[in-house]
């Protein structure tokens, strides 16, 4: 949903400074949160990623927020994952992430978390309505924030001490030889990810890990491969095992291999989830892995070989943690001993929700470098042993066309060239089993239309890329 120049999306809301996002803005929401928060307990945890913009949007928030006297839990500058983590541990009711994620750094965005997951849409809505109404000249101005009302908090040495205790810590300090690369982008995940690895034993060299003086990010924050010619020049001409980027909330993380090779943000993932699936499918009565629409066939063909369930949702990590809590919920319940894991490939975060409820790509590259401590090989040598797919992307501008036409027009033209068209929401995926797929997704960030594809066989996949990309333009030209 687009509203006077903000974009909500599944987990919040994004928008172009001065353009839509500010200050007043921003102490419109925390009013807004305020005037919809359904919890007796008037709490809240609140952090930032580094854009400079977020420490304006902290500001009208944290006003916003105390005109309904909320006690707040303030991190500061802190990754998502760790904030998410230190919200569930702390039993606190909700949370507001100010960040604008991948996105570049003209945007910024506000992820609004509810007491198990991303606000739904019932709840964004009325969000989204309360901010056309909301005036601020109607309420009292805050000179002073409340120093009783505000507790700051770095939570980061908790999360890593917890960490610690999720991985096989011992072996891998004392096992460990990796030299490794850490780039940062400048974002939320330079204050523990380098931490994280010198504790673990690593080498490690750090690139790209202050903002320039101009207050500029060093790179494109998107963590992928054009973006990151600066890591992956460095690992190969260094002789380094392996690579590791955030973007600027540390919630996506990409892997360049020591052949300077930056893999797809699948491969991760995957290698985690045969890793654990190797070495513990015989743990459990049951092993789940949830993952969405847009990841990888690798994963079918992982769990059929392991013996593994694999469940798909919507995209949006909202969806992958409702569905998690379910199966957790009856886990608890059940006789049967089952173990839950998960995943959106796309993001390369991995989600094991005994650890952290969320996609976390910290915890990630803890259990990359203990794959490969464990395994004594090579990045390259392991993502050999996927399974192999190619895929492409490609991403529509969209205007101001309605979503819901666009996406029914083409499902129509699909259906008369005779694909099986499967839709959930506004995504459309078509395919042939474990050969190949095609999703269609409108963005829940951006405005514009993601075309995903992947086949067993590389041309089969760009053809399919490249066909369905001009499907969907000629439908938006008869629109």
């Amino acid at each position: 949903m687009i509203q006077d120049n903000l974009i909500f999306t599944f987990s919040g809301i994004r928008g172009i400074i001065d353009k839509g996002l500010n200050f007043e803005v921003a102490k419109k929401l925390g009013i807004a949160f305020g005037e919809w928060f359904p919890y007796s307990k008037k709490q809240i945890i609140l952090g930032k990623d580094t854009r400079p913009s977020s420490t304006i949007l902290e500001k009208g928030i944290t006003e916003g927020l105390l005109l309904h006297n909320f006690d707040i839990i303030n991190v500061g500058i802190c990754p998502t994952p760790i904030i998410i983590h230190t919200k569930n541990r702390l039993k606190v009711p909700s949370g507001i992430i100010i960040t604008g994620s991948h996105n570049t750094e003209e945007w910024n965005g506000v992820k609004l978390i509810a007491k198990n997951s991303f606000l739904g849409d019932e709840a964004l809505i009325k969000i989204a309505n309360m901010l056309k109404t909301i005036d601020l000249s109607s309420y009292s101005v805050i000179h002073n924030q409340i120093p009783s009302k505000i507790t700051n908090l770095n939570p980061i040495q908790d999360y890593l001490h917890i960490l610690y205790q999720n991985i096989d810590y011992e072996k891998i300090k004392k096992q460990n030889r990796l030299r490794v690369v850490v780039d940062t982008g400048a974002g939320a995940g330079k204050y523990v990810t380098p931490q994280l690895l010198k504790d673990l034993g690593c080498e490690v060299k750090i690139i790209n890990n202050d903002l320039y003086v101009n207050h500029k990010f060093p790179r494109a924050i998107e963590p992928v491969k054009k973006n990151l010619t600066d890591l992956i020049m460095e690992v190969w001409q260094g002789k380094y095992d392996i690579g590791f980027a955030h973007d600027s909330d540390a919630d996506r993380l990409a892997i360049i291999g020591e052949n300077g090779i930056c893999y797809p943000e699948d491969v991760g993932l995957a290698l985690i989830t045969e890793h654990f699936l190797k070495n513990h499918i015989q743990d459990s009565d049951e092993v789940i892995f949830i993952t969405n629409l847009a990841s990888s066939l690798m994963f079918e063909v992982l769990a059929e070989r392991y013996g593994a369930e694999i469940v798909r949702t919507p995209i949006g990590e909202k969806f992958l943690i409702e569905e998690i809590s379910i199966l957790m919920g009856k886990k608890n319940t059940s006789t049967k001993s089952c173990v839950i894991l998960g995943g959106e490939g796309s993001c390369g975060g991995a989600i094991f929700p005994d650890f952290n409820l969320t996609r976390d790509a910290i915890f990630a590259v803890a259990k990359i470098v203990e794959i490969l401590i464990d395994t004594n090989q090579k990045i390259s040598k392991l993502v050999k042993q996927l399974p192999k797919y190619y895929s492409y992307r490609s991403s529509i501008p969209i205007k101001n066309q309605e979503i819901n036409t666009i996406i029914k027009e083409t499902k129509r033209h699909l259906i008369q060239e005779g694909e099986k068209v499967n839709q959930i929401n506004n995504d459309l995926r078509f395919g042939e089993g474990k050969e190949w797929f095609v999703l269609i997704h409108p963005s829940n960030t951006e405005p514009i239309i993601r075309v995903i594809s992947e086949a067993r066989i590389d041309s089969s996949a760009r053809l399919y890329c490249e066909a369905t990309t001009e499907l969907i333009k000629l439908v938006l030209s008869t629109l």
